[in-house]
């Protein structure tokens, strides 16, 4: 791997780069993964994540495509726009995780998994909305961390799991893109920056991430490690004035969550009246050990781990 990694992205708009900005002095193009391959000293990086996509999605239209780069590392984050439909289900993102982690490191490759942080926009909403959505996400985030912990100490290459929401409280108040659902460019680099700082100690022979080191080769913390890959990328943009994120709200903000609240809106709606009547379920206590060949709970059901469903 002297030469550096194949990295391949897979995902949705996050990886896409859907926040992200950046000019000629970015190799690899806008999105959190494009940065990690730069951080990573990779020989190539392909994008094959898409704007919208679900779990199923990534099985059904990216896999493919992302064996065939024979990559060392894929980078794959998903569940966000599962969790925006009406119809979610957590274990169902579970499994498509558990087919995609398991293709790809048969095919010799590490994976880079991430648990995801709230969805700012709704973290805007009322409380009750809010509770909700913050349960969806923590459903997602507990397949994700279930899929990383089942094939963590299996033969082959890593499973890497790092966390978007310690990132992103790291960049502050600046992380999120004026629509408050995907992250900002220092968002993005911050983002890159842990997925790398995790990446190193899975991978330490990485071009781009073995240099980094303390005075004569002295371990260093994983916050000073992520500093130091910051300085690494091009510099993200001025954040957009007041009067921009205004003009973005009337022009694309509406419209957008006029289309997805068709689908959405009805079921948070439901959900919310459930909590309301004190029917909602709980947090859920995965027992990691006792996952399933699918990587869902065997006595776990969707209705378990979404409430209002």
């Amino acid at each position: 791997m002297s030469a550096g990694p194949v990295v391949v992205g897979l995902g949705d708009s996050i990886t896409a780069g859907v926040g992200d900005a950046v000019t000629a002095d970015a190799p690899y193009g806008p999105g959190w993964a494009a940065h990690l391959a730069t951080l990573a000293g990779a020989a190539r990086f392909t994008n094959v994540a898409r704007n919208g996509a679900r779990a199923h999605l990534v099985v059904a239209e990216q896999l493919d495509a992302a064996l065939a780069v024979q990559a060392d590392v894929a980078t794959l984050v998903v569940g966000g726009n599962d969790a925006l439909r009406t119809e979610f289900s957590p274990v169902d993102v579970g499994r498509h995780l558990s087919t995609c982690v398991r293709a790809l490191r048969a095919r010799g490759t590490a994976v880079v998994l991430a648990t995801l942080p709230p969805i700012g926009l709704f973290e805007l909403f009322p409380g009750r909305a809010r509770k909700v959505m913050r349960a969806r996400m923590d459903a997602v985030n507990a397949m994700v961390r279930a899929t990383a912990a089942r094939d963590h100490g299996t033969r082959g290459p890593s499973v890497v799991l790092f966390d978007i929401a310690a990132a992103v409280r790291r960049a502050g108040v600046g992380a999120w893109y004026v629509d408050r659902v995907h992250p900002s460019p220092l968002g993005h680099r911050h983002i890159a920056a842990a997925g790398c700082a995790a990446l190193r100690t899975a991978l330490p022979e990485l071009t781009g991430p073995a240099s980094v080191g303390g005075a004569q080769g002295a371990p260093v913390t994983e916050r000073e490690t992520c500093r130091v890959l910051l300085d690494r990328l091009p510099a993200p943009p001025p954040p957009p004035s007041a009067w921009q994120r205004a003009a973005w709200l009337t022009i694309a903000g509406v419209p957008w969550a006029v289309r997805r609240g068709h689908d959405f809106l009805p079921g948070l709606i439901r959900a919310v009246l459930d909590d309301l009547r004190g029917t909602a379920v709980g947090p859920v206590d995965l027992d990691l050990p006792a996952l399933s060949d699918v990587g869902a709970p065997g006595s776990a059901t969707a209705d378990s781990l979404l409430p209002g469903r």
